[in-house]
C-alpha cells in the first residue's frame, strides 16, 4: 500500500497543476505566488473552522472533497461550525474527513485528487512539501489577512466572491443599526474571559473570532490590559482578575470540552482559580456576566457575525446597567 501511495505521490507529482484544460491565475498567498485554478472544482481544506465553513456559507460545499475536522467524545468526525451553524457534516455531504490536528492523511488526498489545497501559514508548513505534490497549495497568513480579509481571500480561491460581497454589505447595515441604537458605544467596556483551571490560568482576548469583531466594529471598548495586547490573548495570573472587569463581562461554554459544557461549569471553573470571583467582578455582582454557546460566536463565519451582534445588542441596547466604577 505505501508502495502505490509512494507511486501515485510521484504521479502527482508529474500532474500537479490545475487539471488540464482549467483556466489558472496567479494568487498571492501566505508561502508566495501560487498558481491556481479560476473555478477550482476539487478543493481540500485544511481547517474546518476558517476555511471549510466559509466555503459552506458562500455556496461551494460541493466543491469541497476533504476537509480537516474535529472528533466528538464516541470518535464521529465532525466539522466544527459548519455542523452547529449549517448542519452540514461528513455524513450528509461527500465531504471526506481527512483527519484531526497533527493526523492530516496525505494519501487520503492524494486519492481525492484535488485541483486546490488550502491551509494556514504556521500551521500547515510542514506538509506543504507534499501537499505541492498534489496540487497547487495556498497557505493563508490569517494573522496578517485579518479576519475579513481571510474570508474574503477563502471565497476569492474559490471563485465565490459576490456571495462574500453580498453578505459583507448586509452585516454592515448591521454595525450602522447597532451604532444607531447604541451611540455611545465607546463609553461601554466589554471583556472576553475564558477559565482553565487545569492550566491555572484565565484568558483574557482580544481576538476572539466573531464575537470580539463585533465589538470593535461596534465601537465598544475594552479593558485596558487587553486593549494593549499585542497578541490575540493573554495567558493571565488569577490574581489579575480585577485588571481586566468591565461593564459587561462575556465568557464561553462548549459542549464537548470536559469542563466546559455549561455555563454552571464555567462558574466553578472562574470560582476554583479566584474563590469568591463574582464579588471581585463588577460585572459578576450586578448580573452582567453573559455566558454564551462558544462555537456559533466563535467562527469566521457571517452568520457567527450576526449571532454575536444579535447576542451583544440584545444584551446592551435598552437596558439600564450599572457602569463599572472608575
Amino acid at each position: 500500500m505505501k508502495l502505490l501511495f509512494a507511486a501515485a505521490a510521484m504521479l502527482a507529482g508529474l500532474l500537479a497543476g490545475p487539471a488540464l484544460g482549467q483556466d489558472t491565475r496567479t494568487f498571492a498567498a501566505g508561502n508566495g505566488t501560487v498558481t491556481v485554478p479560476v473555478h477550482p472544482l476539487r478543493i481540500v481544506s485544511l481547517h474546518d473552522l476558517s476555511i471549510t465553513l466559509p466555503l459552506v456559507e458562500f455556496g461551494a460545499t460541493e466543491r469541497v472533497v476533504g476537509s480537516h475536522g474535529r472528533l466528538e467524545e464516541d470518535n464521529v468526525p465532525y466539522i466544527r461550525g459548519a455542523k452547529e451553524l449549517y448542519e452540514t457534516s461528513f455524513e450528509n455531504t461527500d465531504i471526506a474527513f481527512l483527519g484531526v490536528f497533527g493526523e492530516i492523511d496525505l494519501e487520503r488526498i492524494a486519492g481525492l485528487e484535488p485541483d486546490l489545497i488550502i491551509g494556514r501559514l504556521g500551521n500547515d508548513d510542514a506538509l506543504l512539501a507534499n501537499l505541492e505534490k498534489l496540487a497547487p497549495t495556498v497557505l493563508l497568513d490569517q494573522q496578517k489577512l485579518g479576519f475579513f480579509g481571510s474570508m474574503q481571500a477563502v471565497a476569492d480561491l474559490a471563485g465565490v466572491l459576490p456571495d462574500y460581497e453580498r453578505q459583507l454589505a448586509r452585516y454592515q447595515a448591521e454595525i450602522a443599526e447597532f451604532k444607531r441604537l447604541v451611540p455611545h458605544a465607546a463609553d461601554i467596556s466589554v471583556a472576553i474571559l475564558q477559565p482553565w483551571p487545569e492550566d491555572g490560568y484565565i484568558a483574557a482576548n482580544k481576538q476572539y473570532y466573531a464575537l470580539s469583531q463585533v465589538a470593535l466594529d461596534a465601537g465598544l471598548s475594552m479593558p485596558p490590559l487587553i486593549a494593549g495586547l499585542d497578541e490575540p490573548s493573554l495567558d493571565m495570573s488569577p490574581e489579575l482578575l480585577p485588571e481586566v472587569d468591565a461593564d459587561f463581562i462575556l465568557t464561553s461554554y462548549e459542549g464537548l470540552y470536559p469542563g466546559q459544557r455549561s455555563p454552571d461549569e464555567i462558574r466553578a471553573a472562574f470560582e476554583t482559580l479566584v474563590p469568591g470571583y463574582c464579588q471581585v467582578l463588577s460585572a459578576c455582582r450586578n448580573n452582567q456576566m453573559i455566558f454564551v454557546a462558544r462555537t456559533p460566536i466563535y467562527s469566521s463565519s457571517f452568520r457567527s457575525l450576526t449571532t454575536a451582534y444579535q447576542l451583544l445588542l440584545t444584551h446592551i441596547a435598552g437596558r439600564g446597567f450599572v457602569p463599572l466604577a472608575q
